[in-house]
């Protein structure tokens, strides 16, 4: 399975537009509207102000000239009062004047008037404007906001491993699209996620089988030893039997030759019996299991490996350690990797003088395994790079690299960590921390 991904796959295919999504306004629409309707207050504003100047002066107009008649009238007078008229036209003057100044009067409570009243109108209108979009923008952004900080919560809630669809926003706008992408990448990574376990289970089994080649020679070994046992004891009973020496055995026959071919026999089904159990593809069943014999299954498949026929393994187990919720195929399969690594650390060593230790403790509110070995150690770089995939120092055809990140992979699936740390004397120490409460699948 290629599990590099486009970013169009990781995304996933984008929902089909419903009823909803067709009738949508986004939000540059949106904001072309708001301008719209600023524009529109605004040109209400100046209109309403140029049509106050025009009614202004108009009534300055009417008001000047009611004011210039009455000062007419008024110069008139003081010229008929300077040429000595008679007091029925001084009478009619005063008259018209006394007309003339109720008429400014009049015309000056007009204009004042007006201009209190549409002073007053034009503020109300511009106040009422000015509230309203000031509350539409109010809670358009307060909404906008809210809408962001639900999709944003969406977003840390992935990155903190929620996979689960939230509910979709109540609106159809581009936040909408963007809530209904991020759902996507969520079932998207989802998917991957599951892609990648069965891969990596995968290729766990395949680590497997690497392990069982390089085991071959020694189980080989080992199995010829008992079949050559029982062809020796099985030729010469038949022999001494041909010659009339010796009865034909009983099954209950102490002295014969039948019980030695028997238990050698049982030895080779012990050992098919173990490798089977290695070659068989990993269960993924948690369960409540102990650490301790986890490490002694371990070595127990680890008797048949041609590198640890000179290395010297000692163990240091924890009696009092509490079992732990794990796939307890998926620990073995990880021990397997940090002791033929620490293996092939000592394979510069003189003969014999190699050593490994295997240590279980308690540690950090948990349970630790230690895998330490007296090896040539690991520099800085590589020991940071050495949980990087296809990262190897062995030579061409001897590693795949996929050994130490397949064991960070499953201490993290425990809920654990690993960590590789030079010991003093020498040597690298690969310790594996798991919480005794571990979480399973």
């Amino acid at each position: 399975m290629d599990t590099g991904a486009s970013l169009p796959d990781l995304a996933g295919t984008p929902p089909k537009p419903g009823p909803q999504a067709r009738r949508r306004i986004s939000l540059r629409a949106t904001g072309v509207l708001a301008i719209l309707v600023l524009i529109a207050l605004a040109t209400i504003m100046v209109a309403s102000a140029f049509l106050f100047r025009g009614a202004v002066q108009s009534h300055l107009e009417s008001l000047e000239a009611a004011h210039g008649r009455y000062e007419q009238l008024l110069e008139n007078r003081q010229d008929v009062l300077r040429q000595g008229a008679d007091r029925a036209r001084i009478a009619a003057l005063d008259v018209q004047l006394l007309a003339a100044a109720a008429d400014r009067q009049q015309h000056l409570a007009v204009t004042r008037h007006y201009i209190d009243g549409s002073t007053v109108t034009i503020a109300t209108v511009a106040w009422i404007g000015i509230t309203s979009l000031g509350a539409l923008a109010l809670l358009f952004f307060s909404r906008l906001a809210g809408d962001i900080a639900i999709v944003r919560r969406r977003a840390l809630a992935i990155l903190t491993g929620d996979r689960s669809a939230g509910k979709p926003l109540a609106r159809s706008d581009e936040l909408r699209e963007l809530g209904d992408a991020v759902d996507s990448l969520a079932a998207a990574l989802a998917k991957r996620e599951q892609d990648l376990a069965v891969e990596r289970r995968h290729v766990m089994h395949q680590e497997k089988l690497a392990t069982i080649g390089s085991m071959a020679a020694g189980v080989i070994r080992e199995i010829g030893n008992p079949i050559a046992a029982i062809d020796g004891y099985a030729r010469a009973l038949l022999e001494a039997q041909k010659a009339g020496t010796v009865p034909v055995a009983q099954p209950d026959d102490e002295g014969s030759g039948v019980k030695p071919i028997l238990q050698e026999t049982a030895r080779l089904i012990a050992i098919t019996r173990e490798i089977n159990r290695l070659a068989a593809a990993p269960a993924a069943q948690w369960q409540l299991a102990s650490l301790n014999e986890i490490v002694t299954q371990g070595l127990a498949l680890l008797r048949y490996e041609p590198r640890l026929e000179d290395v010297k393994v000692r163990t240091a187990l924890d009696p009092m350690l509490p079992a732990v919720n794990c796939c307890a195929d998926r620990l073995v399969q990880l021990l397997l990797n940090l002791v033929i690594n620490a293996a092939d650390a000592t394979t510069a060593l003189p003969a014999h003088s190699a050593r490994l230790e295997i240590s279980t403790l308690a540690s950090d509110g948990g349970i630790e395994l230690r895998v330490d070995d007296n090896g040539s150690g690991m520099s800085e770089d590589v020991r940071r790079r050495a949980f990087d995939p296809l990262f190897t120092t062995k030579p061409a055809g001897q590693g795949t690299g996929l050994g130490l990140p397949l064991c960070r992979a499953i201490a993290e699936e425990h809920g654990g960590r690993i960590r590789l740390e030079a010991l003093p004397q020498g040597g690298t120490r690969a310790a594996l921390w798991l919480p005794v409460e571990a979480a399973g699948r």
